[in-house]
């Protein structure tokens, strides 16, 4: 005779904190039209991911989300869910068109937890205690993508401790030796009036899972998707773990 066995609320919640918290994913968009995903088959999560739309074509990037403490909902119909998380891809407004059949989750592949002190920075910069927001990292001496920094400058910029930053959007594949810059224009088109120079720092410490790079889950959309003219296409993500075992 088959029974069923529920899960205790407080197990369920250990399984998703152990499992998730503090854990980054990447949201993949995949251009393969005539494919349908079936994880049964040996192989098929590579040919998936090897479908990947080009980085930078009309614009695209990967989309980092992570779970945190506080994501960990309470037990509701037979289990414990995660807060909806949304991974979102823009188009560049250029000409190239940003198309795709599919978009996958993957675990992430070497985030950025921590950055290291600046080591350049300009002469001088008007004092903003509220900060500039989300700058985008103009150059890397690695091969990381998507790291954008939040930048609070303090006593006019008169040393290179004046200037904080912070992570806004952690980024992928970047290595702890890696030297980042923002250039003096981007800069300047913050503030006018900060003073020649570039902002050089570097990447303190890194998120690199044993399973980075391995696929999590996958939709197909109902027909391939094209963007174009800025427009941009936004997925959520809810992720339940349930305790009802027959």
């Amino acid at each position: 005779m088959t029974i069923e066995a529920k899960v205790s609320s407080s197990e369920i919640d250990e399984i998703l904190r152990a499992r998730y918290v503090d854990q980054y994913f990447e949201g993949r968009l995949i251009d393969l039209p005539a494919y349908s995903y079936d994880p049964s088959v040996a192989g098929s999560d590579a040919t998936l991911l090897l479908g990947e739309v080009a980085i930078g074509t009309g614009g695209y990037a990967r989309s980092v989300i992570k779970y945190e403490t506080g994501d960990v909902g309470g037990y509701a119909d037979g289990g414990v869910s995660m807060v909806q998380k949304a991974t979102t891809f823009a188009h560049d407004g250029g000409g190239t068109a940003l198309e795709f059949s599919h978009v996958a989750l993957v675990w992430s592949t070497v985030n950025v937890l921590t950055l290291g002190s600046v080591t350049a920075a300009p002469a001088s910069a008007t004092t903003t205690p509220s900060g500039y927001t989300n700058i985008p990292i103009d150059s890397t001496s690695g091969s990381g993508v998507g790291l954008t920094v939040d930048l609070t400058v303090t006593s006019n910029g008169a040393a290179t401790t004046d200037y904080v930053l912070t992570i806004n959007k952690p980024g992928y594949d970047y290595a702890a030796s890696d030297t980042l810059t923002i250039t003096n224009g981007t800069l300047a088109g913050l503030d006018p009036s900060i003073g020649a120079g570039d902002l050089t720092f570097s990447v303190g410490t890194i998120h690199a899972p044993s399973n980075a790079g391995e696929l999590f889950t996958a939709a197909k959309t109902t027909s391939t998707v094209t963007l174009i003219d800025g427009n941009e296409a936004a997925f959520y993500w809810n992720l339940k773990q349930y305790g009802i075992i027959n």
